[in-house]
């Protein structure tokens, strides 16, 4: 009964889950266009399969497919896959559901409810925290092998592995973020233009440094650090913040999620953000106005020097201020008060519990993850449709490729990549978020709330969500 009640409470406020994720030098995946596409039905579905050597091979087997592919060389290897199982399985046909990633929650959760979930879903982080919440998400403990396990990098195996120490998904493609700094603003600022800030001190000495009245009129024109605050972007950089002074935010025990807001760690990285804008000065206030693209824009135009984005947005630079060429670059992001702490996170592929072909859908992603791509020498089928969007497959094959294959300016968040923190996987975290968490880091930031007075109210609201 209580999963139930969770599947309609949360298919009343899904609407607030729009984050996808880009890749090292693709676009957002947020970007996708809002409309469903479903494949056409099967020719002959439910009739006999005739197998390579013309034999009967039997009923033909439909595996329902919902995802939110969208970039188009993506698209294009992803059909090129389905075509090549379904020759090699001539019993099973792969029939597409395609939407995107701001309907896909309300769908999969408006089919879950009807009786009609699909057999392989992708999820972002809070998709699959909420559906592995209500135990829609098969057990895929068995069908994974311990080999694929050791490949995936650290944050993909967090983000697979449930509370219980089951794996229920496999890693796709996903991104990470890291430091970009104007080296030219660094040099007339008097810093190393190549010595980027490694630790907190560092960067806020740099920070404060790269913070200036540039025309002499008596206010900042240049400041020195920006990073998105609108919308979703409010709590998933507040979220790095607190896990840079090594807070937990969420966590599990005894059968049941504990809010731990009130702790001393989330209330130091609450702080830290809001001291950027509030204490120091170094950061404009215009930042919870700000998506990632404001934020690019920001620093292409010299008002930020520094900004902490996502990988994609290295394209984004170099198209919009091709001026810069040689005047800019990446960091691994500077350590926070207490740890290191690098954002990233890979999405998922996932079965769903109520499917009735289990084995069928992992025989397709066990293709998908297995067979040698005929796009890029040396990856998978899996790597290249990473890869056609400018991703990352979190493992260390990938890894290896990237660090031989990618440019200069991805290279630093190629280093990161064994020291990424996830997001909080507590089913209730994306509906805090949406209905109090993300207007509250905005407030707190303006100046218009307390850390303490904030940091309560959204304590308080994610313990009366877990029923603590």
């Amino acid at each position: 009964m209580k999963k139930l009640w969770s599947v309609c409470l949360i298919a009343a406020m899904l609407a607030g889950c729009l984050t996808g994720c880009g890749g090292l030098g693709g676009k957002n995946a947020g970007d996708a266009p809002a409309e469903t596409t479903t494949a056409e039905d099967a020719a002959g579905a439910g009739t006999k399969a005739e197998a390579p050597d013309g034999s009967a091979a039997g009923e033909v087997v439909e595996i329902q497919f919902f995802h939110t592919t969208w970039v188009e060389g993506m698209l294009d290897i992803l059909e090129e896959a389905i075509a090549g199982f379904e020759n090699e399985h001539p019993n099973i046909k792969i029939v597409e559901t395609r939407t995107s990633w701001t309907d896909a929650p309300s769908q999969l959760m408006t089919s879950i409810a009807g009786g009609t979930a699909p057999d392989l879903i992708m999820c972002n982080p809070s998709m699959l925290a909420q559906f592995r919440g209500i135990g829609a998400l098969a057990d895929m403990t068995d069908l994974v092998p311990q080999e694929m396990l050791d490949s995936m990098l650290p944050s993909a195996v967090q983000m697979v592995t449930t509370e219980e120490g089951k794996i229920d998904g496999l890693p796709q493609e996903g991104c990470n973020w890291a430091l970009f700094y104007r080296k030219d603003l660094f040099e007339e600022a008097g810093l190393d233009p190549e010595k980027p800030p490694k630790t907190w001190d560092e960067f806020l000495e740099c920070a404060k440094a790269l913070t200036k009245d540039t025309d002499g009129d008596g206010k900042i024109d240049q400041y020195g650090y920006g990073w998105p605050v609108q919308a979703e972007n409010a709590t998933d950089y507040w979220v790095n913040f607190m896990q840079m002074c090594g807070a937990d935010i969420s966590g599990y025990a005894d059968g049941q999620w504990q809010s731990k807001l009130s702790d001393e760690a989330a209330k130091q990285g609450t702080q830290i953000m809001v001291d950027l804008v509030q204490e120091y000065g170094v950061s404009p206030k215009s930042v919870v106005d700000s998506d990632w693209e404001a934020i690019c824009n920001m620093f292409v135009e010299g008002e930020v020097a520094m900004m902490h984005n996502g990988a994609w947005v290295t394209g984004s630079v170099a198209e919009k201020g091709p001026e810069l060429d040689g005047k800019w670059g990446t960091a691994v992001l500077f350590d926070g008060p207490e740890r290191a702490a690098y954002r990233g996170h890979p999405n998922t592929f996932n079965i769903m519990e109520a499917s009735k072909h289990k084995q069928e859908a992992w025989e397709f992603l066990e293709y998908f993850y297995n067979t040698a791509s005929t796009r890029d020498e040396g990856l998978t089928i899996a790597g290249s449709f990473c890869n056609a969007s400018g991703g990352m497959l979190y493992t260390e094959d990938f890894v290896d490729y990237a660090r031989d294959h990618y440019n200069e300016y991805l290279q630093p968040f190629l280093d990161e990549v064994y020291d990424c923190y996830i997001p909080p996987l507590d089913p209730q975290w994306e509906t805090l978020a949406s209905m109090y968490g993300r207007s509250t880091v905005q407030q707190m930031i303006m100046g218009d709330v307390s850390v303490d007075d904030g940091l309560k109210t959204l304590d308080h609201q994610l313990k009366l969500l877990h029923g603590e």
